[in-house]
């Protein structure tokens, strides 16, 4: 990715490591920041074919980049991402106020389902102690694995993982953060599946996880929009990327936003029966 991008693209850091997701979601809803929402339904497609294929029921997910929590929050109940906008942000809404109790009994009573099982991986530790407090994750590492390796300790907690997801931290983390975390992991060979917003490269972290013997998979048709751009700068210098590097614009130039690309892979022979959904 071009340094011409990087100083243009939107700067979410100011409300990744807050106490409260207010901030976070906040300056997400800003944005139409939409990914996690449409990624469900595919994130959901793909862990039924998992199950389809392993015979498995209960599942262990590493969500790289997770946050506060919101992948879990959605994969493990019935919410979609309008209810959690509203239930932060609308004055007296059920988790607008700086209360752990009242945040800890929304979810509980919105059914969490135990045989999904999630593992949060994020530099921001109050987002991950948030995501933690409020029963989301089962078990959360806050570290930058760009620069150090996995403890013992964190080591066990990625054990035994089914699947490995991230939604929007390709371009924050690279092929080496995904490496240390597989490598964690490759025992039990997940799947890994990606959301990489366009045109950020995935090559790197494809061939990171070929030395594990993954295949890569790019699945035009779950392509999903991700965010408004944020300004006209980092919309002409996306564009312009995308034109430079031969990637059709078409879908970007002609409703204002950014999509994000879907990456899965999976050990060879393992193959996944994976009908048409719709991105739009």
């Amino acid at each position: 990715m071009s340094n011409s991008i990087k100083q243009v693209k939107h700067d979410f850091s100011a409300a990744y490591n807050q106490k409260w997701p207010r901030a976070y979601f906040d300056a997400h809803l800003s944005l139409d920041y939409v990914i996690p929402d449409r990624a469900k339904p595919v994130f959901e497609r793909i862990l039924a074919e998992y199950r389809r294929v392993r015979n498995k029921t209960n599942l262990k997910i590493i969500d790289i980049g997770c946050s506060y929590g919101i992948n879990a929050a959605l994969l493990r109940t019935n919410l979609n991402l309008d209810d959690l906008y509203a239930a932060y942000l609308e004055p007296g809404g059920p988790l607008s106020r700086v209360d752990l109790m009242e945040h800890l009994a929304f979810f509980r009573n919105r059914g969490l389902r135990d045989d999904i099982q999630f593992v949060g991986l994020d530099s921001a530790s109050r987002a991950v102690g948030y995501a933690l407090e409020v029963g989301l994750l089962q078990a959360g590492i806050s570290a930058n694995l760009e620069a150090r390796d996995l403890t013992i300790e964190e080591r066990c907690d990625f054990a035994d993982a089914d699947i490995i997801i991230s939604t929007g931290c390709v371009g924050y983390v690279t092929a080496q953060t995904f490496a240390r975390v597989y490598e964690a992991t490759a025992a039990t060979r997940p799947w890994v599946i990606s959301f990489v917003m366009r045109p950020y490269s995935y090559g790197d972290i494809a061939a990171a996880l070929q030395d594990f013997g993954l295949e890569t998979r790019h699945i035009e048709q779950f392509r999903q929009r991700q965010r408004r751009f944020s300004t006209p700068a980092e919309q002409h210098e996306i564009l312009t990327t995308m034109t430079k590097c031969g990637i059709e614009d078409q879908v970007e130039r002609t409703t204002g936003y950014i999509y994000a690309s879907c990456y899965v892979s999976s050990p060879p022979g393992e193959v996944l029966e994976l009908s048409s959904m719709a991105n739009n």
